[in-house]
């Protein structure tokens, strides 16, 4: 009964992944033997898995570890999964966790086209699974936690129509400027996991807030301003220190005193916030939002070099600008 089951699903799989048109099917398994079998000798791009399969994620490890090219994606069961096993499935190297019971052909296409570790494909409904059940997994498996942050990153984005690709942009774009001013931070994890998690506590923000297509009213706005001291909340728990705390509590201070939620000012904003906020600024103003066109990079130059020492450190736009001066100069002497 239960291959049968197994059996349906795989037929299920083989037609949606036939739609799609450019993508073929190289092989169908039953069991985990097969699966893995199959990762070992053809090396898939990317290999869909039901987690009635592999329940301890042991055959997403082994095929992440054999077969290191394939792009993993599972397949959980709302009723007899555990929340658990989704969040094990991506900190065990799986690129995308799927609902079969709401599987579509939208959600297969973005796990077989565009999934990778920094950037996992996670269904609406398990992005909520795993934002509710994550603090205990990341307890249990800090050894595996850069896996799970990112998935985390990527659910908190999920929520946020508006972002698009924005945490990973201005990650790099932070860690760049990080670098210049103080490479030992740039490298620092803590560091790292502060820029990526900036805007967990958003995850406590309503949906109604979070995605309100137009300007958001003054009672609004006090809310969506709790999503720094909210995301410090859910991440203590595990034991983050304070390098990447003080990124996700304080990257809306502003220079002058006038940000949240502390009101601090100049120097008694942590150095790594400072940095990450021109970079927050500067992608928020370059890309789409549903209530704006976005900004070119001109103007978005242009509008923080008003804020400097106002908003910014002006240290920090000084060297922000000086990455931007030497890409353009790079860019005329290759072109």
């Amino acid at each position: 009964m239960i291959a049968e089951r197994h059996r349906t699903i795989a037929q299920s799989l083989s037609s949606l992944v036939r739609e799609l048109g450019n993508a073929e099917v190289v092989a169908e398994v039953n069991t985990a033997a097969e699966a893995l079998e199959v990762g070992q000798t053809l090396a898939p791009d990317v290999a869909i898995i039901d987690l009635e399969l592999s329940p301890n994620c042991s055959l997403v490890s082994l095929l992440n570890d054999t077969s290191p090219d394939t792009r993993i994606v599972v397949l959980g069961d709302r009723d007899r999964g555990t929340p658990l096993g989704l969040v094990d499935a991506l900190a065990s190297g799986a690129v995308g966790a799927i609902y079969k019971d709401e599987m579509s052909l939208h959600d297969l296409v973005r796990a077989v086209h565009s999934s990778s570790i920094e950037s996992p494909v996670v269904a609406d409904e398990a992005a909520g699974v795993l934002l509710n059940s994550y603090v205990d997994a990341l307890s249990d498996k800090r050894r595996r936690d850069t896996s799970v942050i990112h998935a985390l990153a990527a659910a908190v984005e999920a929520r946020d129509a508006g972002t698009g690709q924005h945490l990973h942009r201005v990650t790099g774009l932070a860690l760049r400027c990080m670098t210049e001013i103080d490479e030992s931070m740039a490298r620092n994890e803590e560091i790292q996991y502060g820029f990526t998690l900036h805007d967990v506590g958003k995850i406590g923000v309503p949906d109604e807030i979070l995605s309100k297509p137009g300007k958001l009213s003054s009672n609004e706005w006090k809310v969506m301003r709790t999503h720094p001291e909210l995301g410090v909340k859910i991440v203590e728990p595990i034991g983050f220190s304070g390098a990447t705390t003080g990124i996700i509590q304080h990257h809306h201070e502003r220079w002058d005193g006038t940000g949240y939620p502390s009101g601090l000012k100049e120097t008694e904003i942590p150095l790594a916030a400072r940095t990450f906020a021109v970079a927050d600024a500067y992608d928020a103003m370059t890309s789409e939002r549903p209530y704006r066109a976005a900004m070119t990079q001109d103007e978005a130059i242009h509008v923080i070099l008003d804020e400097c020492g106002s908003a910014f450190d002006p240290e920090i736009v000084d060297v922000f600008l000086g990455l931007f001066l030497r890409q353009s100069t790079e860019e005329r002497r290759t072109g």
